[in-house]
């Protein structure tokens, strides 16, 4: 019972320093979104961490796996998630980043409502009522049809569903796949979409727009700072922090346990966005943030039990 409680421990702490890793990489990203492309950024990120999933997969001993019979399943799943990264770090370009994790954070109401249509998993009424309350803390957030609209937030939702499309796939993969494999498929993928996207845009062909959402997405690449460099590679190295701790809080514990405790990526997004960029969250935003996280820890409990 002591060692099960340790494993409970150390999967919560796990989870939590992920979210601080995650949060850490967001704040980065959002800072150089002003001067390069998502597309460069996110390459060099991304490259850094295809050889932390490698060692990953050495660990496991499951290199035999990993070119997998569900290959086709792991690079939609893969190719989903990339989306939603896409999504949510163009909407954090223009809105604070603690508005974006919020926004994000609609995720399990995208899940409960995709499970009937992708692998037939009836949703108790609860979840409805849950994911109805969730989406009006979305709508105080956003403040749809006043000057206070931003129609990037939109984005960061974009982000919520696509995410929740690719946990959806995620429960269709084999349980006895090993983890590391699914890891290294998302970081491969992570890497050959932005290099895709760097091929599509990176030739500064489209004017810029004035939209930082836009034009991070557009802007041509750019011989970088020697410190902005460093910040593209310092973001590398804390997701191949956050890969581990992610794959560790997992797998020590149930996640219907551990799930909650990324809801602390909340508390790390107001400290970057206060002392970073100067964002203070109003009090319509905290109150529907708060709106959206009482709701999804509510599904989450619901679901434990």
């Amino acid at each position: 019972m002591h060692a099960h409680h340790d494993q409970r421990v150390i999967a919560a702490l796990s989870i939590c320093g992920a979210m601080i890793a995650a949060v850490s990489c967001d704040t980065i990203v959002k800072h150089l979104s002003a001067h390069y492309p998502i597309h460069m950024v996110n390459t060099v990120r991304f490259a850094l961490t295809v050889p932390t999933g490698l060692y990953l997969v050495y660990r496991e001993g499951a290199f035999s796996s990993l070119v997998p019979p569900q290959f086709a399943l792991l690079s939609m799943r893969g190719l989903l998630i990339a989306l939603g990264n896409l999504f949510f770090m163009l909407g954090a370009a223009t809105i604070p980043l603690a508005d974006g994790v919020a926004l994000f954070f609609t995720m399990p109401f995208f899940v409960a409502g995709v499970v009937p249509f992708l692998i037939g998993e009836r949703v108790p009424l609860i979840r409805w009522v849950t994911i109805g309350v969730g989406f009006i803390g979305v709508i105080i957030m956003t403040r749809p049809g006043t000057t206070m609209f931003q129609p990037e937030a939109l984005l960061a939702v974009l982000c919520a569903f696509f995410y929740g499309i690719g946990q959806v796939l995620t429960r269709r993969i084999d349980p006895k796949l090993p983890t590391a494999i699914t890891a290294i498929w998302q970081s491969g993928l992570y890497t050959v979409f932005y290099i895709t996207l760097a091929l599509i845009f990176g030739f500064g062909l489209i004017a810029p727009s004035g939209n930082a959402s836009l034009d991070f997405l557009t802007r041509a690449w750019a011989m970088p700072r020697a410190e902005d460099l460093g910040l593209m590679a310092l973001a590398g190295l804390i997701s191949c922090v956050q890969i581990p701790l992610q794959v560790a809080g997992y797998r020590l514990a149930a996640s219907s346990f551990v799930a909650p405790f990324e809801y602390t990526a909340m508390i790390w997004a107001v400290i970057y966005g206060v002392i970073v960029f100067k964002d203070i969250p109003d009090e319509p935003t905290l109150i529907g943030a708060g709106i959206v996280a009482a709701a999804g820890l509510l599904m989450l409990r619901y679901d434990r039990k």
